[in-house]
């Protein structure tokens, strides 16, 4: 029997202990034997430590003795790992049971293949989970730099992505010099090293709520430039590559869409002011941003703040904000027949 490769599951948290016991049960419960579980706390203020604790038989745990900040907690977390495979499980986010033998073989099968992907469910602070429409409309291999673009503009969250080890070290680890889009960065740096493998199958759960690292940082109008300071290390990264050359321009403003969607949260949270500044900061990215659907709505109710009717506004626009299709992958993919 060809045994399994060790897969290093590692969770680095930070004042998350209102989550943590779900998460560490959702990696104890991986339908895969060979395993290790890296818990890393970044010097938590709340009980995280006890709750990790609880599980202390079954997994590794580490305290670091002053804050190192998410960059540093993440690669010290991956660096206690022995795993080929590994995968960074945000601790209030879960794997699903299948998680590993959906990714793995992607992985173990596939040379070429230096990170495999799988779909989300997405839960609130209340476990009221939903699932999303696929991001690609088939299971698919693609070529690195292709899936590069594709990272000048999105992300994959940390608990969709299992990548092999060596190619992370070979990148040159989670870049410690930017706070925002740290997962883009990354997976933009593994994929210029290999292919990327795709497919629609749900492996985790990842939780939006008020206190994840997102949120805290949409708080400021600060969140937007930080993207926007480490989309320009991807330009950097991507110099002398005609291909990807090509796409610096779309990819500034693409910004401008994610600057209004962001905007959106921000007045769901009544900060007018600050959806106000947002707004006008689309337009440093992409002059014609004035032109969008989305961008005209948010601007006349900001013009004419209606709290009446508040709630159906929100409704209204989360209806335009949600993707309702999945991509083409990029030119160049080839589908994966038996997943």
């Amino acid at each position: 029997m060809i045994s399994e490769p060790l897969i290093s599951i590692c969770i680095p948290n930070y004042n998350n202990a209102k989550y943590l016991r779900k998460s560490i049960s959702s990696a104890l419960n991986i339908n895969y034997n060979n395993k290790e579980i890296i818990f890393v706390d970044d010097n938590s203020s709340d009980n995280s430590m006890a709750v990790a604790k609880e599980f202390s038989s079954y997994i590794k745990i580490y305290q670091n003795e002053n804050n190192l900040g998410q960059a540093k907690n993440t690669n010290k977390c991956i660096s206690l790992s022995n795993g080929k495979f590994v995968v960074i499980l945000h601790s209030d986010d879960q794997l699903l049971a299948n998680f590993a033998e959906k990714l793995v073989p992607l992985l173990e099968e596939n040379e070429d293949v230096v990170m495999a992907v799988g779909e989300r469910k997405e839960t609130d602070e209340s476990d009221n989970t939903v699932s999303i429409t696929p991001f690609y409309n088939t299971n698919c291999f693609i070529p690195g730099e292709k899936q590069a673009k594709v990272f000048m503009m999105m992300s994959f969250l940390p608990c969709q992505v299992l990548f092999k080890k060596e190619a992370f070290i070979k990148s040159g680890q989670v870049n410690e010099r930017h706070i925002v889009n740290l997962d883009g960065l990354l997976w933009f740096q593994i994929s210029l090293l290999g292919e990327v493998a795709y497919i629609q199958d749900e492996v985790s759960i990842y939780r939006i709520h008020g206190e994840n690292t997102t949120s805290k940082y949409n708080k400021t109008i600060n969140h937007m430039m930080e993207y926007y300071v480490t989309l320009s290390e991807m330009f950097k990264l991507a110099k002398g590559r005609e291909y990807l050359e090509g796409y610096f321009d779309i990819a500034e403003k693409r910004v401008a869409t994610l600057t209004l969607r962001y905007c959106i949260d921000v007045i769901k949270n009544k900060d007018f002011k600050l959806a106000n500044q947002y707004l006008q900061l689309s337009k440093v990215f992409d002059m014609d941003i004035v032109n969008n659907e989305l961008y005209i709505k948010l601007k006349h109710f900001l013009l004419n703040v209606d709290l009446k009717n508040f709630e159906n506004f929100c409704k209204e626009i989360d209806i335009i904000r949600k993707r309702e299709f999945s991509y083409e992958p990029p030119f160049g993919y080839k589908q994966i027949r038996n997943q």
